[in-house]
Parts: structure tokens; sequence; C-alpha cells
């Protein structure tokens, strides 16, 4: 298995699932298992005070 990119032909899409026996099995993430813990999220929920 190639882990680049793959070269992009005309009217093709670089990534397709027609070819991989899983479904998104050719993400162009990567090794990257989604989704993510908690933890390793880097959002910070904003917190907003009303001026009364």
């Amino acid at each position: 298995m190639d882990a680049g990119w793959p070269e992009e032909t005309g009217d093709d899409h670089a990534v397709t699932e027609l070819l991989a026996h899983l479904s998104g099995a050719l993400s162009p993430f990567g090794e990257t298992q989604f989704p993510l813990p908690v933890d390793d999220l880097p959002y910070i929920h904003a917190k907003t005070v009303v001026n009364r």
C-alpha cells in the first residue's frame, strides 16, 4: 500500500472507496483513528457572560 497521496488523472478522485475493502480505508487523514478522544481535541468552549 502506498501511504502517499495518489496521482489525480482527469475526472478521477484522488481518494476512492471503490478500491478499498473497508469504507473510508483510503482516508486522506492517514493513520488517524476517528473519533478522537476528547482529551486530544484542541478545543476550548467559549463562555459568554451576558451584561444586564
